[in-house]
């Protein structure tokens, strides 16, 4: 059982992250897991290249016809099966390939001047072929095709009183094959070993990166925050298994307090880091001061932080659901626009340093209003890559808001634009909408 749900976890994991299966190729590529086609088409081209060798060179000999071209009909009926054998349903006949190229071998010596053949070697190549199959019962197959393939000349005619030496020649040669088909063996298992240690390596690589990707999305907000009066919406869409950035809300007394957070990179290092970031700043939700949460963020990560050579931008902000006053201090984050129900959108730009950046740095809290209808919308740098990639991209954020009706609508947008493109950064967006009591809805229209 155990072992069923190690397999089905690498398969299911780095089928669901080809970033880890460009990472790791060699888990997918067996020593013997070429198809059979492609290891028949060597002893083609040899095949081709001595029967050619022999018919138009003048030192070369065809001395049998018949057995050069029954040679070539083993050829080819050999790479037609190899061809059919490339289908998983006739996988299992793809062994008769090199017998038939054994037989062929013999063919070719006969036929091209018997005991002064030059193409003996070729019969190395089903030798390889079967050799580097598992199990040692394959060399003693290899060595049967060999001793078959010497002997071939003998059963089409070949008179051992006119060739005394031959047999032993061949039967030596016999053995260099044996002895390398040997070797080719032993070192298919221990890169099958290997292979094995790997691909345990993968899967519990892949079921760790499954697993902590898992709790990421755990920890992002699943429903829209009971706040009447207010929509709240978001989504985190990690470039990788596991993302740096994360958004989220909680209620406090007097409202909402919200958070969107970008560490400095990808994967499980800067996942690890914004999941801490997060509970540091849901620590501080009892004080009414954004900027102390900043700063009990700074106090707690800085060592990390610097040691880890990454920092962190975050906007966080507390919502006064009476009449729509936002406290909100930002840390280098300079991504989030107020968009107003007449049509018109501001930046709420940053001065401030990003979180573990400078060890000393403080913040200070800002203060803005949603009236009816307005918009409050923080969204990562990935968002800007969803467009041409720089600041620019805010206004194409700000056109696109006052063109929807709700928070939810935003983020769906943004959402299906970032599903559609292979995405270099996280993206990541959240908004909090006020809602237009007076049922007028927002109009279209810009400013900056």
């Amino acid at each position: 059982m155990a072992a069923t749900a190690t397999r089905e976890a690498v398969v299911t994991g780095v089928d669901e992250q080809p970033w880890l299966r460009q990472q790791l190729p060699f888990t997918w590529t067996g020593v013997d897991e070429l198809s059979p086609l492609r290891k028949q088409l060597p002893f083609v081209l040899f095949f081709i290249v001595a029967a050619a060798m022999s018919s138009s060179i003048a030192t070369l000999t065809v001395s049998d016809w018949t057995a050069l071209a029954a040679g070539a009909v083993l050829t080819a009926a050999a790479t037609g099966l190899a061809a059919l054998a490339t289908k998983p349903e006739l996988a299992r006949f793809a062994i008769i390939v090199p017998c038939l190229d054994f037989l062929a071998a013999g063919a070719l010596r006969h036929g091209t001047g018997e005991s002064h053949s030059i193409y003996a070697s070729i019969v190395l190549l089903p030798v390889l072929w079967l050799a580097a199959m598992q199990g040692r019962r394959h060399v003693a197959y290899a060595a049967v095709g060999a001793t078959v393939a010497i002997m071939v000349p003998f059963a089409l005619g070949s008179s051992i009183d006119a060739n005394p030496n031959e047999l032993f020649r061949g039967l030596y040669s016999t053995m260099i094959f044996v002895l390398g088909a040997l070797v080719v063996n032993e070192l298919a298992r221990r890169a099958r070993r290997r292979l094995h240690t790997a691909r345990e390596q993968a899967a519990a690589a892949t079921a760790e990166l499954s697993r902590a990707a898992q709790i990421q999305r755990f920890l992002l907000p699943k429903n829209a925050a009971p706040l009447p009066g207010y929509q709240t919406a978001g989504a985190c869409i990690p470039s990788t298994a596991v993302g740096g950035d994360f958004f989220d809300w909680y209620l406090i007394e007097e409202g909402l307090g919200f958070t969107l957070g970008d560490v400095m990179g990808k994967g499980a290092g800067a996942g690890m880091i914004a999941a801490t970031t997060r509970a540091v700043i849901r620590s501080a939700r009892n004080s009414g001061d954004p900027a102390t949460a900043l700063t009990l963020t700074q106090d707690c990560l800085a060592t990390d932080l610097s040691q880890a050579g990454s920092f962190a931008t975050l906007f966080h902000a507390r919502l006064r659901a009476s009449d729509g006053r936002i406290l909100f201090a930002d840390a280098g984050h300079g991504l989030t626009l107020v968009v107003r129900a007449a049509g018109t959108w501001e930046r709420l730009a940053s001065d401030n340093f990003p979180v573990g950046l400078l060890p000393d740095t403080r913040w200070e809290s800002l203060e803005t209003r949603l009236g009816p209808g307005d918009m409050i919308v923080s969204f990562s740098d990935g968002v800007l890559d969803l467009y041409d990639g720089t600041l620019a991209a805010v206004d194409e954020i700000g056109r696109l808001a006052v063109g929807v009706g709700s928070a939810e609508e935003l983020v769906d947008a943004v959402r299906r634009r970032a599903q559609g493109t292979a995405n270099p950064d996280d993206v990541t967006i959240l908004a909090v909408r006020r809602d237009d009591l007076s049922g007028l809805g927002p109009h279209a229209g810009e400013t900056r």
